[in-house]
């Protein structure tokens, strides 16, 4: 038995040696940054994550002053899209002045747990200089105005910041979601 427990024990070590850690891709420069910055405010990544919380805000009939069918949708999703786009400026311009590279890229592991955990804490996440991923403040600066802003401005009367508050939740589930759903589905690239 002591030799069973000593050959698995050196084939795991064995096991474990054979898997490297991937080597961090390098930090985007400013230009780099700009582009992914347009192309997370405008291309598929927006649109999507504006369908997304529009379809919750629909189904919890928030703000119930824009009523429901496809008027009350269209108004959500286009209060969602900017909120976004404000959301993606600001995440952006933080992370500029941090070094940091706060877009999305697919995980080089393997295997549907580690790539769902990579999905789901990237959203809190941006690559620093050296390329590792860090917590990035720009990334929850990003989400808090992006709800803020519109809920203390174009939001009907009633709702304020307390509501633009609640509705980062909301938010935070459809990026995460647009974030899984990049993980595993290719979308392509609209401006190369």
């Amino acid at each position: 038995m002591a030799v069973s427990l000593v050959a698995f024990g050196s084939s795991a070590t064995v096991c474990f040696a054979q898997e490297q850690p991937p080597e961090p891709k390098p930090v985007a420069d400013k230009h780099e940054l700009f582009h992914k910055y347009v192309e997370s405010s405008l291309g598929p990544e927006g649109v999507f994550s504006a369908a997304l919380s529009a379809a919750f805000d629909q189904l919890r009939n928030s703000p119930n002053d824009w009523g429901g069918g496809s008027v009350g949708y269209s108004k959500r999703w286009a209060s969602d899209y900017a909120e976004s786009a404000i959301g993606d400026t600001t995440k952006y311009a933080v992370a500029r002045l941090l070094h940091q590279d706060p877009s999305y890229q697919r995980c080089q592991c393997t295997g549907f747990g580690p790539r769902l955990g990579h999905a789901v804490s990237s959203v809190f996440k941006a690559r620093n200089r050296e390329g590792e991923w860090v917590l990035s403040p720009a990334v929850a600066a990003g989400i808090v105005t992006s709800n803020v802003i519109p809920a203390a401005t174009w939001y009907p009367y009633d709702h304020g910041v307390h509501d633009g508050l609640k509705h980062a939740g909301t938010s935070l589930g459809s990026k995460i979601g647009v974030r899984v759903f990049r993980e595993f589905i290719h979308i392509p690239k609209i401006f190369q």
